[in-house]
C-alpha cells in the first residue's frame, strides 16, 4: 500500500519514482499470478542436461481455485434492492430504472464477475468509471498490473489519488511513449515520457470528470491483497515437478539399457548385425531373429538384464496424494471430484464440506460491499446532476446469493414454515434468485393479482394526502 499526499503524486520527478517502484515491486507478482492461472508454471521453464527426458507437466490448481472461488461468490448476479426515498423528492421506480440503466448498458452482472475473478488472482481489481462524448457513464475493469492506488498518509487511509498507466507501441511492439493518467477527486491530469526521457512530465492542462470523487472502485480480495491461490503457488510447484519427474522416470524405463554379462562377442555381433572376417553373416540372421521373434542366445554362463532404477512407487504417489490434498485445504476451494463428494449427500453435508469456501466468500463480499457502495454514490451524484434530481445512494441495499447448487423444495418448504413468524418481504428474501429475482417487484404483483382476484380499483393514496 502505498501512503502519500497528492501534491507528492502529481510532482513529475516524485511520479516517475512511484511508477517505476510499482514495476519492480508489484508488477512481476501480478505477472506471477497471471501465468499461474494460464498455467504457465515453473515446471514448464525446467532445463534438463541434454538427452535427458524432461516432460514438463502443468497442473491448472490455481485456474481451479480461483474459478471455482469467483464462480460461487459471483456467479450469480448482485442483487441491487431499491426503496422509496424519504425525501419525497421522487420514487423509488424512477431512481432504480435510471441505475439499472447505467447498469444494463455496462454489463454489470458480467463486469462484476472478471473484476472479482482479478481480485482473486492477483489480490486487487479495479473498475474505472468515466464518461463519454454523450455524457453516458461507462464502467471498465482495469487490470491491476495498470494502476496503482495511493492513500492518504492520515489515520483514515482514504483514496487520496489513483494512477493510470498505458503505452503505446509500433507494429513491431516497439515503445513510443509512455503515459500516466493522474485521477483525483476533481481532476485527471496527464502525463507522458518518450524514449530517452527520464521524467514523466505533464502535457496536457487538467481535465475535469465531474464525478464528484476519484472515479476508481477498487475490490480487495482480503486484509492482506494476496490472491486466493498465491498461498499454494509452492505446493503447485512440488505437484508439478513430482508428476513430471514421475513421467520421465517412465521415460528412463522405455528406454533402458539391455546389460549383457559373460557372453561371447557372437552377441556382440547378433545386437550390431554385423558380419565376421570370413563372412559369416550369421550375426544379421540373429540380429534378425532378436527383433522378430524376441530371443537371444547366449553362452552358458551368460546373463542378460535391463539396467533401470528402483523406484519407490508408493512412497512417490503418497507424496503427491499429500500435496493434493494440502493444496485445496490450504486455499480453502473444496476438489468437487474427490470421493467425499461422491454418493447421495444431503443438502447440509454438502454445506459442511463448502465451509471454508463459504468463509472466502464472506471475505470476499465484505470487500465488495464497500466497492460496490462507493460506486452506486458515483452513478448516482452523477445522475443527479445530469438530470437535475436527488436521489440517495444509501437507500439501495445489496443481496449477495451463492452459487450453489441446493434443494429447491427444502428451501421453499422453510419459507412456508415461517408463514406468520415472519414479514412476506423477509420470506421472499429467502428463496433462490431463480425463482424470485427481485422481491420488491413480486410483492406488487401479488397485490396487483389480489386486486384483480377482488375486482377493486386501483387507488393512489398519495392524491388523498396517504
Amino acid at each position: 500500500m502505498y501512503k502519500f499526499s497528492k501534491e507528492q503524486v502529481l510532482d513529475p520527478a516524485f511520479l516517475t519514482k512511484l511508477i517505476r517502484r510499482f514495476q519492480s515491486e508489484q508488477v512481476p507478482r501480478f505477472q506471477k499470478c497471471e501465468e499461474y492461472y494460464r498455467v504457465q508454471t515453473q515446471v514448464m521453464r525446467r532445463t534438463m542436461t541434454d538427452g535427458k527426458p524432461n516432460n514438463k507437466l502443468a497442473h491448472g490448481f490455481c485456474r481451479y481455485i480461483t474459478n471455482m472461488a469467483t464462480s460461487y461468490f459471483a456467479g450469480k448476479p448482485i442483487r441491487y434492492l431499491f426503496t422509496d426515498d424519504e425525501s419525497g423528492d421522487l420514487t423509488a421506480a424512477e431512481y432504480k430504472d435510471a441505475v439499472l440503466d447505467v447498469f444494463q448498458d455496462n454489463y454489470i452482472d458480467s463486469l462484476n464477475f472478471e473484476v472479482s475473478k482479478e481480485a482473486s488472482k492477483k489480490g486487487i481489481g479495479f473498475y474505472l468509471i468515466f464518461s463519454n462524448e454523450f455524457s453516458d457513464l461507462r464502467l471498465k475493469k482495469l487490470d491491476a498490473e495498470t494502476l496503482i492506488p495511493v492513500y492518504s498518509p492520515s489515520l483514515d487511509e482514504f483514496l487520496e489519488a489513483a494512477v493510470r498507466i498505458w503505452s503505446e507501441h509500433d507494429i513491431d511492439d516497439k515503445l513510443l511513449m509512455e503515459y500516466a493518467d493522474v485521477y483525483d477527486d476533481t481532476y485527471i491530469h496527464h502525463f507522458k515520457r518518450g524514449e530517452g526521457d527520464f521524467n514523466y512530465e505533464e502535457y496536457r492542462v487538467p481535465e475535469p470528470h465531474y464525478l464528484g470523487d476519484i472515479p476508481v472502485i477498487i475490490v480487495w480480495n482480503n486484509e492482506e491483497q494476496l490472491g486466493d491461490y498465491e498461498p499454494v503457488i509452492t505446493l503447485n510447484d512440488a505437484y508439478d515437478n513430482a508428476q513430471s519427474d514421475t513421467a520421465n522416470d517412465m521415460d528412463y524405463f522405455t528406454d533402458a539399457y539391455l546389460c549383457i554379462t559373460g557372453a561371447s562377442s557372437m552377441v556382440e555381433d547378433a545386437l550390431t548385425g554385423d558380419e565376421d572376417d570370413d563372412g559369416d553373416d550369421s550375426g544379421r540372421r540373429a540380429a534378425v531373429n532378436l527383433r522378430k521373434n524376441r530371443l537371444l542366445f547366449l553362452d552358458e554362463h551368460g546373463q542378460a538384464q535391463w539396467l533401470t532404477k528402483n523406484v519407490n512407487d508408493a512412497a512417490n504417489e503418497n507424496y503427491k496424494d499429500r500435496l493434493y490434498k494440502d493444496i485445496f485445504f490450504l486455499s480453502q476451494v473444496p476438489a468437487l471430484t474427490d470421493e467425499s463428494f461422491s454418493g447421495n449427500l444431503s443438502g447440509i453435508a454438502i454445506k459442511y464440506k463448502m465451509t471454508g469456501l463459504e468463509e472466502l466468500a464472506i471475505m470476499k463480499e465484505n470487500r465488495m460491499r464497500s466497492a460496490q457502495k462507493k460506486m452506486l454514490r458515483i452513478i448516482t451524484d452523477f445522475l443527479n446532476t445530469k438530470m437535475n434530481k436527488a436521489w440517495d445512494a444509501d437507500t439501495v441495499e445489496q443481496k449477495y446469493d451463492r452459487n450453489f447448487v441446493e434443494n429447491i423444495s427444502d428451501v421453499i418448504t422453510d419459507v412456508k414454515n415461517l408463514e406468520g413468524v415472519v414479514a412476506r418481504e423477509t420470506q421472499m428474501d429467502m428463496l433462490p434468485y431463480s425463482i424470485v429475482p427481485d422481491t420488491t417487484a413480486e410483492l406488487e404483483r401479488q397485490k396487483q393479482e389480489t386486486r384483480d382476484a377482488e375486482r377493486l380499483p386501483k387507488v393512489d393514496l398519495s392524491s388523498i394526502g396517504m
